[in-house]
């Protein structure tokens, strides 16, 4: 059975996990991008980037639903087999969250005050820090496996997930002003459109949710 898992996992089982928060990682680096070319007026780029996203979205259901169906129970795990998938479960909602942004900017023309551009872009900016964290804390799964999730690697694991904490605090402040500064600008704005900002600001912030309930979700792996 191990054997006959060793082409989709090769030599670690975290392989497909990393795989998969690296086409996490892809649909992150395109938030900013898509957001603007709808705000700048760029029908093709939009076209662009949401066709990437989409293929990102569906590559990484691809790979997620691999892992479900090669990783039976009886498979031999140095970790529990229920922390690996609920990891899993989290990853998968940043491409979810990502594609779901780019949907709704689909939904009717929207218009942005000049003025919330920056707030915007800042959100966006903090929120990337935090999920590209997150990627960066995945890739050392196989390190934390070889030292039976302990010493100093554990220890520098634990070091990003701090990181991760403190910054996805500073982006959730960032979401509540961002919030704020488009309400104050609602006389500038159309109602609906700023119920569809607000939404892509909210999910915005979940992004960096996301992103911390996986740091913390591994942190407990670590202490067990």
């Amino acid at each position: 059975m191990v054997k006959a898992l060793m082409p989709l996992f090769g030599r670690s089982p975290f392989k497909p996990i990393q795989a998969h928060m690296e086409k996490s990682r892809a649909c992150v680096e395109r938030i900013k991008p898509v957001i603007n070319s709808i705000i700048d007026k760029e029908p093709a780029e939009f076209d662009r980037l949401f066709k990437e996203i989409s293929d990102l979205e569906s590559e990484a259901d691809i790979i997620k639903n691999d892992i479900r169906s090669h990783l039976p129970k009886s498979i031999f795990l140095p970790i529990d087999r229920r922390d690996l998938l609920e990891i899993l479960d989290i990853q998968e909602e940043l491409p979810d969250t990502i594609q779901d942004i780019a949907i709704l900017l689909t939904l009717r023309p929207l218009k942005l005050p000049a003025d919330m551009k920056e707030p915007l872009n800042n959100l966006i900016d903090e929120v990337a820090t935090v999920c590209n964290q997150a990627a960066d804390m995945v890739q050392e799964f196989d390190e934390l496996v070889e030292t039976s999730f302990g010493g100093p690697e554990a220890k520098k694991v634990l070091g990003m997930i701090e990181q991760i904490n403190a910054d996805e605090t500073v982006a959730d402040g960032t979401e509540r002003a961002a919030a704020k500064k488009l309400f104050d600008l609602e006389k500038e704005v159309e109602v609906l459109d700023v119920i569809m900002w607000s939404r892509i600001i909210n999910k915005l912030g979940d992004l960096a949710d996301s992103a911390e309930r996986m740091a913390n979700r591994l942190r407990l792996m670590i202490a067990k």
